[in-house]
């Protein structure tokens, strides 16, 4: 009926200037959004449902599975329909854009203007998945590692893929020595939960040139790395017969089912079936 108003349900996760947001809306009337205009990027991807913005003085249509972006201090609103027909998801992103001035400036090893974005409405995949990527870090137990190259994989593609302004990113230089320092740290404190920032910083890089110069280096990125590190010692403490919960808690782990997704992932059994396969040889 269309006189039933629909359910709206809102996950939401924030930190340090970034506010990542999942929509779920049910058949029904809603009520449109006034003009606004905010001081963050908006990124918004319509899951299921056409959406629509009116924006810089004209109305665009944001089809399923296309993202938009709304620039920073630049008015808009929503479509202005009052009733969804059937149900609706939606994945948004409010992102200060002091992370997109820092972001830029990394690739370009130089001061940059903020990147600026002539349309409303980008069909990428890749940009899509790395998007969907980044909801999923935020709304599972994952490491500040992962969780921040995740992060930083998103705007510096969106950034040099499509900016109208994007920085010319200079050609990767060695830094074997470098990577080398880090990959040693990783190994020496594998558990700890230690952020891009600070891992760049033992380098002596930048966080973007880090993480090109790493996944160069050794094949995947600094927080795979990491992980495949507590799996190995894992496994270790498991065959000394340790219990599940303590090993997820030793090896740095947010909890036994973080650890066991991550387990049977790296290991292609969970850990319990990793133990009982153990017990069987030893009888």
């Amino acid at each position: 009926m269309k006189n039933r108003a629909a359910n709206i349900s809102v996950h939401a996760w924030e930190s340090d200037g970034i506010l990542l947001e999942r929509y779920a809306y049910t058949a029904g009337s809603v009520e449109p959004l006034p003009k606004h205009s905010h001081e963050d990027y908006q990124f918004g991807l319509s899951v299921d449902c056409q959406g629509e913005y009116y924006y810089r003085g004209a109305y665009h249509a944001i089809p399923p599975g296309s993202l938009s972006v709304i620039h920073s201090g630049e008015v808009h609103s929503p479509s202005d329909r009052t009733y969804l027909p059937e149900p609706a998801h939606f994945e948004m992103m409010h992102v200060s854009p002091k992370w997109l001035h820092i972001v830029s400036a990394e690739m370009a090893e130089k001061p940059v203007s903020l990147p600026f974005f002539a349309t409303v409405c980008l069909i990428d995949s890749e940009l899509n998945r790395l998007f969907l990527a980044l909801q999923a870090a935020t709304n599972q137990h994952v490491s500040t590692l992962e969780r921040e190259i995740t992060l930083w994989g998103f705007l510096s593609y969106l950034i040099r893929n499509h900016a109208l302004n994007h920085p010319c990113v200079p050609p990767l230089k060695s830094a074997y020595a470098a990577i080398m320092v880090a990959r040693d740290y990783l190994h020496a404190d594998y558990a700890r939960d230690v952020s891009l920032e600070a891992l760049a910083a033992i380098a002596g890089l930048s966080r973007f040139h880090f993480c090109r110069a790493f996944r160069k280096q050794l094949g995947v990125s600094p927080s795979a790395y990491q992980t495949q590190l507590r799996i190995a010692q894992a496994k270790k403490l498991l065959v000394q017969g340790l219990s599940i919960a303590t090993v997820s808690t030793m090896t740095g782990f947010y909890d036994q089912s973080h650890f066991g997704w991550h387990f049977k992932r790296q290991v292609g059994v969970t850990p319990g079936a990793y133990i009982s396969s153990i017990s069987a040889k030893q009888q």
